[in-house]
């Protein structure tokens, strides 16, 4: 793997981590709920539900069951890869273009964004009441003349 200088693509590198790694915590979370809530019947509970150590992790306060490890190498497995996705060469020199090109562009003032929006919405509501005034003329004709 090449080496790259620390300045190049951290913005796109690193949110790109973290927004996969969220992704990859509550898709762990989530499984750890659904072992947990998986039974044979209505009643009785699964291996995967079970308390190994007959205590909680301590500063989450989870028990410790199978369903919990599981979920805690699942998650961790998909972080690790994730990484290493992110820092193959092709993936890591689209990032750093994505971030270089970004730089390039023009983007707009607070002041700017307002104005374009007022805009967009004035245009959405004049359309609006011209659409409803269209159908009431119309709907008016059709119940009148009509029927």
């Amino acid at each position: 793997m090449p080496k790259y200088k620390p300045d190049q693509g951290t913005y796109a590198r690193t949110s790109s981590f973290l927004m996969l790694g969220a992704l990859a915590a509550y898709g762990a979370y989530t499984l750890y709920y659904f072992l947990l809530s998986m039974r044979s019947d209505d009643t009785s509970p699964t291996f995967l539900s079970n308390d190994l150590l007959g205590g909680n992790v301590p500063v989450l306060g989870f028990p410790i069951t199978p369903a919990f490890l599981i979920a805690v190498v699942v998650g961790v497995g998909s972080i690790m890869l994730i990484h290493r996705l992110l820092n193959t060469p092709k993936s890591a020199d689209m990032l750093i273009e994505t971030e270089t090109e970004m730089r390039k562009c023009h983007w707009p003032t607070w002041g700017e964004t307002f104005n374009v929006s007022m805009v967009v919405f004035v245009v959405m509501l004049f359309f609006t009441f011209m659409l409803a005034a269209m159908d009431f003329v119309l709907n008016g004709f059709m119940i009148n003349w009509v029927l």
